[in-house]
């Protein structure tokens, strides 16, 4: 009964779990279907998400995601703007983004829900579907960029590339031009940062530059002629030397009209940096027009040392003109002009003396400069600095005059300068000898003063203010000497004052400028005024100049002259100009001038000027083309009866014969400098090309002025057109080599150009190495690879060459090292905060030099954790030491008793550890047992229990296991070898069943693990210094603790915290590398622990490692045998050396190691594998200064071996 109800019950619980899978069957059929219904009903999105190639018109290029909905472009507004340093806020879900366009007046919000866009408070209604938002971004449909933003975006769908182009000074750009303004103030300031810096250089001659130009003029039925121009530049006793002659047909050839100047530049050299001889730039007081043929010297350094403000500088040039600004030879900015010539700078103040130069370049390829015009009227040089100039020589004039000139400046503060000095020029009647005193004073930060008085010429000052709004005031005033012949002028006052304020209003940005110039004359005055506006808005440029003329006695004139210049599409500019004479109410003259560019390197210009006061037209039509050698230009002009063809052309020549270069170019080169730079490899890294290093093709290179040719037969780099005697920033382009292996040891260079010649610059290219290996976190029973560790090479003096960090599975890898040798280790730092030690502490290796790069593989380390009160972490947590207590029971007992044994035959044993204690060598042998799978005995001898893999027939046997101990972290062991029928006593463990008082352990006592007093000597010094600082420098290297000991009169370093000689074996490859070569073991007063992975107790003496171990057991039994003659000593210690896929790889190691330190040795085989071992030591410490020799070889195994 009982059995049927039980199988009734169990029908039922089957129906009813039938039941429930079939209904539970039911609703997963359910839920796919209507899973797969919702899938299928669900719509694909209508638009692909994918990165386009998105490049900025005068930024760069970036690579953005972005949406394809059909074939249109939808950007990532957060995204975009971004990149372009426009403010922008997205809302936390994406659905808005606010923020201000360039201005933070000109605010915008862009709403997805309402589907509208706000700028500058206007509303602008999207079409539906313009705005997508994703996961990650609000997407714009990029029409809209051009149409609200003014960023024109042209896309590509065929490339997926979009341009965008912009009238407006974007952020991006506006931080662009700043930051390349400061790096050329930072320059001005020597403040200049580069990884290799090269200086200047004196050759006795060399010939580099030439520039020529030829003017052909024929009137018709008129006079023709021609002018021409041959500039030579060349070096000469290591000073620039510049000749230029000039031919006029329709002029006798005369010396005055040539020029020639020879100018030794040393800024190093503090009393005397430069000395020019030859027609030399004078700034004199006196009116000289003629050259001067003479000498000058001056200790002004003709670089910058600090710029800490700016002056207004404005002037007119030619309409259109483009116009840069010089200070001492560096660019510091550079404008166009406006519709009527207009221009201005803001000049930057610097101390010292202030060469200002101004090139010009027309649209026609026309190009002059000009700076003995221009002055800034205050000269700053820093606190306590002392400069003067002397100059001397003949004015050729018609009196051939002499002049010379002294002055000295010297600053008193920051902020106050004096000079003074003494002038003489012979053909001035007043007095040829003409003294002279100056001061300038920084009054407030915004208030300068200046002020000069020359004995018997003139008095001069100049005060200028700036307000915090830019508005600046200007008044200046000098006063003239009745009667002065110094200079030709008749004036005996001259006064101006001047007011200019700038206006920006949204894209409207004007200058305007009131001023009043007044000249007093014996008997008459001439007063000037002139209101200048000068205006840019979109394409159109304006200017307005209006002039007041008052002349005593004369009806004043007033006039103005309006310009305009309008960019219309299809590169074509116009220039309206007119000329208003307020006093006759009517135009004086009007002109138009059109310019179109036309392919590439051609440019058309047509103008037509009606002159109504004279009556006279003048039309004018021109072509200009530039090859790559030279500039060309046709122009013919007609005016009333008179037609003229001019035909121009110029260019230059530059020569290298040192890299058998040579080159035409349209510019002038004549007195500019450059440098050909030659990329090679480096194949014995002593940073010069050597005969058999080829040169390394596709380097590029960035310079801030100047132009780069790429010589394609050679794969050099010319860079011509630079300024000289100045520092250029180059930046060389590490990226740019076609194999990722060649690597540039530096990529900024500061380069001292000289002039007159291309300076050759040898760049060494690197073929790298790599390095890799793995890092393994070893606990208990579990390896796993160790992620975040930082792993940092040493190069072979030391100094920190990279670091890297290992992925999660443990793998590390470094890529760019140079052919040398290398060691590694894991952060020292780091493995103390996570409580770790290496194994090893330090890995050698050396990077080889070859076309391809090396690659270093295995450099593998495990880590350990270190137990709490430890430093090894071979050592466990400390045992306590057995408190027994008594207690009675029957059970089986395992008893362990000595028994006598007698060898059978000859063999080999493996002895690992002895101690004093039996529970020691016990745990010793247990863990042993399980790392080799067999069974080890310990031996009782000498009142030591110690543990031996016994009954080893063969020493390949034997070689088997010291690889298989090496591989799990054990490498001090002896080798013994066992005789026939010799008696050994060993340990057997025998059980019975009886009753007996077990010992209980108590595991409320614990003994501690005394300290280790085992320790290297790294150095000893006389000096505390010197023993500080190489403490402090292996602080920072190793984990070990380090200390200095005050003994015997000396200061000694000391390295501690060894367990072992094997941990002072491992770490001596470390010490080697860093040049510890000289090192010294202390005696030891105390027995030292001989194996590192048990503890032992306080109580517990070791036989220390460094003392002889037993060869030979004693016999208990011994057999009387025939005297025989003593056998010659073997030496017992040797070194087991590296592993080897290839015996020739062992044997070239063999060869290598005998020829760089005269040890022989043995290639051995085992496993498949080869090492070298290395005999003929009779002690361990013969072995040590091996250790750092080997891992300076690249060895980094090497294992003790003790044959006793």
């Amino acid at each position: 009964m009982i059995r049927n109800t039980a199988y009734i019950s169990s029908s039922i619980i089957i129906s009813m779990l039938r039941t429930l899978f079939s209904f539970r069957s039911l609703v997963v059929l359910f839920f796919l279907a209507t899973c797969s219904w919702e899938s299928f009903s669900q719509e694909e999105p209508e638009y692909d998400e994918i990165p386009v190639f998105l490049e900025v018109k005068g930024v760069g290029s970036v690579e953005i995601p972005a949406l394809i909905k059909g074939e249109e472009l939808f950007l990532p507004v957060t995204s975009l703007f971004d990149f372009l340093k426009i403010r922008n806020i997205p809302s936390q879900g994406l659905d808005s983004i606010s923020g201000f366009f360039i201005n933070p007046e000109a605010r915008f919000y862009i709403s997805r829900k309402v589907n509208r866009i706000i700028y500058q408070e206007k509303l602008f209604q999207l079409e539906e579907g313009a705005l997508i938002r994703t996961d990650m971004n609000l997407y714009l449909k990029a029409e809209y960029f051009g149409k609200i933003f003014g960023l024109n975006c042209n896309f590509s769908f065929r490339s997926l590339s979009a341009l965008i182009t912009s009238e407006l000074e974007l952020p991006l750009i506006r931080e662009m031009k700043q930051n390349e303004l400061r790096k050329n103030l930072a320059r001005l300031k020597g403040e200049i940062t580069a990884d290799r810096i090269i200086g200047r250089s004196y050759p006795g001659f060399r010939f580099g530059m030439a520039d020529w130009s030829a003017i052909a003029t024929e009137e018709v039925k008129g006079v023709s002629g021609a002018r021409l121009n041959l500039s030579l530049g060349a070096v000469v006793a290591g000073g620039e030397t510049n000749v230029s002659l000039y031919y006029n047909t329709n002029e006798r050839f005369r010396e005055k009209q040539q020029s020639y100047l020879w100018r030794f530049v040393n800024n190093d050299f503090a009393p005397l940096r430069q000395v020019m001889a030859g027609k030399i730039t004078t700034q004199s007081i006196s009116s000289i027009y003629n050259p001067v043929v003479g000498v000058q010297l001056t200790n002004t350094p003709s670089t910058f040392r600090r710029s800490f403000g700016t002056y207004t500088l404005s002037d007119k040039t030619e309409p259109g003109w483009t116009v840069e600004l010089y200070v001492n030879n560096v660019l510091v900015d550079y404008v166009t002009a406006d519709a009527s010539g207009f221009f201005k700078f803001e000049v930057p103040l610097v101390y010292g003396n202030t060469i200002v130069k101004l090139k010009f370049y027309g649209p026609w390829g026309e190009e002059h400069q000009k700076e003995q015009n221009i002055s800034i009227p205050f000269n700053f040089i820093p606190e306590k600095t002392f400069e003067y100039t002397v100059s001397a020589g003949i004015v050729e004039d018609t009196l051939l005059s002499r002049f010379s000139r002294a002055s000295v400046n010297y600053g008193l503060t920051k902020s106050i300068t004096l000079g003074g000095g003494v002038e003489y020029l012979s053909s001035v009647a007043t007095g040829p000898a003409m003294p002279f005193a100056r001061a300038s004073f920084r009054i407030l930060n915004n208030v300068l003063l200046s002020g000069e008085y020359t004995y018997g010429v003139r008095a001069k000052g100049t005060l200028s203010y700036r307000m915090p709004s830019n508005v600046q005031f200007d008044l200046d005033y000098v006063w003239y000497h009745p009667g002065q012949k110094a200079i030709f002028y008749n004036y005996l006052e001259e006064r101006r004052i001047s007011a200019s304020a700038p206006l920006v209003l949204g894209n409207f940005s004007s200058f305007n400028r009131v001023s009043v110039n007044q000249i007093i004359l014996p008997g008459s005055g001439y007063t000037t005024g002139e209101w200048l506006f000068s205006g840019s808005f979109s394409r159109v440029n304006a200017n307005m100049t209006t002039y007041g003329i008052f002349i005593s006695d004369v009806k004043p004139l007033f006039y103005s002259n309006l310009s305009f210049s309008l960019r219309l599409p299809g590169r074509i500019s116009l220039m309206p100009q007119s000329q208003f004479s307020y006093n006759d109410a009517r135009f004086i003259s009007a002109k138009l001038r059109a310019e179109k560019y036309l392919l590439k390197n051609a440019f058309l210009s047509l103008s037509y000027e009606r002159n109504f006061y004279h009556n006279s037209n003048l039309a004018e039509l021109g072509l200009r083309y530039d090859f790559n050698a030279a500039r060309t230009g046709f122009t013919v002009r007609h005016s009333g009866k008179k037609t003229t063809f001019i035909e121009q052309a110029s260019g230059s020549l530059i020569s290298d014969t040192r890299n058998s270069f040579v080159a035409a170019e349209n510019r002038p080169n004549v007195g500019k400098g450059g440098a050909t730079i030659i990329a090679f490899f480096d194949l014995n890294s002593n940073g010069f090309i050597d005969k058999g290093e080829q040169k390394v093709p596709g380097l590029n290179v960035r310079v801030n002025g100047g132009r780069v040719i790429v010589n394609e037969k050679d794969t050099s780099l010319h860079v011509t057109g630079l300024e000289p005697n100045t520092s250029y920033m180059m930046e060389l382009d590490p990226g740019s080599f076609e194999n990722i292996a060649w690597q540039l040891p530096y990529r900024t260079m500061s380069v001292m150009i000289d002039a007159n010649m291309l300076k050759t610059i040898e760049v060494p290219v690197a073929v790298s190495g790599e390095a890799s290996g793995t890092v393994t976190l070893e606990s208990a029973s579990v390896r796993k690879g160790q992620g975040r560790i930082i792993m940092k090479i040493f190069n072979n003096r030391m100094a920190e060459t990279g670091a890297t960090l290992t992925e999660d599975d443990g793998y590390f890898s470094f890529f760019g090292l140079r052919p040398g040798s290398y060691y590694i280790k894991a952060d020292t730092g780091q493995l103390r905060k996570l409580s770790m030690e290496s194994f090893p502490d330090s890995l050698a290796f050396v990077v080889r030099s070859g076309m391809d790069g090396d690659v270093i593989y295995d450099l593998d380390f495990t880590l350990k954790k270190i137990f709490k009160g430890e430093d090894s972490v071979l050592v466990p947590e400390p045992q306590p030491e057995p408190v027994i207590r008594k207690d009675t029971s029957y059970m089986v007992i395992h008893e362990v008793v000595e028994e006598l044994v007698t060898i059978s035959e000859d063999c080999w044993a493996i002895q690992l550890g002895a101690f004093r204690k039996k529970d020691n060598a016990d745990a010793l042998r247990k863990r042993l047992e399980k790392i080799l799978g067999q069974k080890l005995e310990i031996v009782v001898a000498d009142n030591f229990y110690k543990v031996r893999v016994s009954d080893i027939k063969s020493r390949a046997e034997v070689d088997e296991k010291v690889n298989l101990l090496a591989r799990n972290g054990i490498t001090e062991l002896w080798l013994i070898t066992l005789k026939a029928k010799q008696q050994q006593r060993i340990l057997i463990e025998k059980s019975d069943s009886v009753a007996v008082i077990r010992d209980v352990v108590d595991s409320t006592a614990v003994t501690t693990v005394p300290p280790s007093l085992r320790s290297i000597q790294a150095g000893a010094f006389r000096s505390n210094s010197y023993a500080q600082a190489l403490k402090n420098r292996l602080s920072s290297m190793l984990s070990n603790p380090v200390e200095i000991i005050y003994e015997d009169n000396y200061y000694k370093v000391r390295i501690s915290g060894f367990k072992t000689l094997t941990d002072i074996e491992r770490l001596l490859p470390t010490l080697g590398m860093m040049g510890l070569r000289d090192l010294w073991i202390p005696p030891v007063n105390e027995a030292a622990p001989v194996i590192e992975p048990v503890v032992i107790p306080a109580d517990t003496t070791v036989i220390p490692a460094v003392k002889p171990a037993v060869v030979a057991e004693p016999e208990v039994i011994k057999e009387p045998e025939k005297i025989k003659e003593p056998e010659k000593e073997i030496p017992p210690v040797s070194l087991r050396v590296g592993d080897f896929i290839k015996k020739s790889q062992a044997l070239r190691a063999q060869k290598l190691i005998f020829k760089k330190l005269g040890l022989e040795s043995e290639v051995k085989e085992v496993w498949g594998y080869y090492y070298l071992l290395i005999g003929g030591f009779h002690t361990r410490e013969e072995t040590y200064k091996y250790y750092p020799e080997l891992a300076g070889l690249g060895f980094r195994n090497v294992t003790f071996i003790d044959l006793r």
